[in-house]
């Protein structure tokens, strides 16, 4: 109903809709639902099912805002522009301005033609009280070489504070097994916990992060992992990145990474204290603070180095892997890599990385797990629950295995071939 009204309205609201002529899901989040339709005074608009009598209303309701919805359109295509021409790259335009420009519309009716100022300050307002978290308010403190060499001292420090400490390595890598057996039993999923709450709080997971710093000592590479570009891992820059992978980063590169993927940047710190903090973060263990995060890591490395899905005879040590192998196997794309594999078959240039990521599924899998833990640290989100540690690790492995699944889709896609 509310996609065949949004069609009966014609021209003028081309900026609030999708390419097939309907509204944007974001059109119908931010405007539709809590403005025109106003759910919270009309739940019957909300319904899955509409009656007769209540699709018709829904239906004069939408088309009674015709005039808003344009007068909204037209000023949302202002500000837009507004904000190419004054370089702001700060939020996302239609999460910002959807709202703001049906309050224009509603108090201001269209916008004039030619008028820069009025338009200007409302961009000013809507981000004036997020300057001290934007991207520009980085871009402004690695332009100020004081700050620059602030960051550079304070991360030379950090690097130098992590030194190795007794650790039982090799027990604690056996006791992890305890965390992946079988939980269907509520004993067992107790036993787990305790055993969990137990790992977490030793000191394995930090002495393992100090190893790969030093050749030869840890029990993996980090270049076969994925997790640096040459091993072994060395201290970070503040400004320039060695490569993209997670613990080559720069301080300046994991700061842009937080800001773009925050939404609530208000609960963030202020950019300086946010790179103070990174720096810190950049230079622990496994580049992240908290102790149970690094032991999730090094449980997420255990994880993945068993993951072998083009490999039919790769046997898992645990209850756990044997079960994420399992699934990676059984997905229709992985069985025919395989095949065409057995058959020595050619493969399509565009199926050849989806094959090497899949003959070397641990760089991928510890690649978004550490972005994953990197959000969690920064938001000071725990991982202390077994349960959650778990679905997590399994989590982990779907999220790659369904960009997977995307990029063949995609290599079929008429319109691509």
């Amino acid at each position: 109903m509310i996609d065949g009204a949004w069609r009966e309205i014609g021209a003028g609201v081309e900026v609030l809709s999708g390419r097939d002529g309907g509204p944007l899901s974001r059109t119908v989040k931010r405007i539709l639902d809590p403005l025109v339709f106003r759910l919270r005074v009309h739940p019957e608009f909300s319904a899955p099912l509409l009656s007769a009598d209540v699709a018709q209303d829904l239906h004069t309701e939408l088309l009674a805002h015709a005039d808003t919805l344009r007068a909204c359109a037209a000023w949302f295509a202002v500000l837009k522009a507004r904000r190419r021409a004054l370089r702001i790259t700060d939020g996302n335009a239609q999460e910002l301005y959807f709202t703001v420009c049906f309050e224009l519309a509603v108090t201001r009716g269209e916008p004039r033609g030619g008028d820069t100022d009025g338009p200007d300050a409302i961009l000013r307002e809507v981000h004036g009280g997020r300057d001290t978290h934007a991207v520009e308010a980085l871009d402004a403190l690695l332009a100020d070489p004081a700050g620059l060499r602030e960051l550079a001292a304070q991360v030379e420090r950090a690097w130098a504070d992590v030194r190795p400490a007794p650790a039982d390595v090799d027990g604690f890598l056996d006791r992890l097994r305890a965390v992946h057996g079988d939980a269907s039993t509520r004993r067992a999923r107790h036993e787990r916990q305790q055993a969990w709450s137990a790992l977490v709080t030793e000191d394995a997971p930090y002495e393992l992060g100090v190893r790969i710093r030093t050749a030869g000592t840890a029990p993996w590479s980090v270049v076969d992992l994925g997790l640096c570009a040459t091993a072994p891992q060395q201290r970070p820059d503040v400004v320039d990145d060695r490569s993209n992978r997670p613990l080559d980063r720069s301080v300046a590169e994991r700061v842009r990474a937080t800001l773009r993927r925050s939404r609530d940047r208000e609960h963030l710190p202020a950019v300086p204290e946010l790179c103070a903090e990174e720096a810190d973060r950049a230079c622990a263990p496994w580049g992240l603070l908290a102790e149970d995060l690094q032991a999730t890591m090094v449980n997420g490395v255990v994880v993945g180095v068993q993951l072998a899905p083009l490999e039919t005879h790769a046997e898992a040590d645990t209850a756990l892997v044997a079960g994420i192998q399992a699934r990676l196997r059984k997905e229709a794309y992985v069985l025919h890599a395989r095949r065409l594999l057995a058959d020595d078959q050619a493969l399509h240039p565009r199926q050849h990385h989806v094959v090497t990521e899949l003959a070397g599924f641990v760089r991928p899998y510890l690649s978004r797990l550490w972005a994953r833990l990197h959000g969690r640290d920064v938001w000071q989100e725990p991982c202390t629950d077994a349960a959650d540690m778990c679905a997590l690790l399994t989590g982990i492995a779907r999220s790659v295995s369904l960009d997977h699944r995307q990029q063949i889709k995609a290599m079929l896609d008429p319109e691509a071939a």
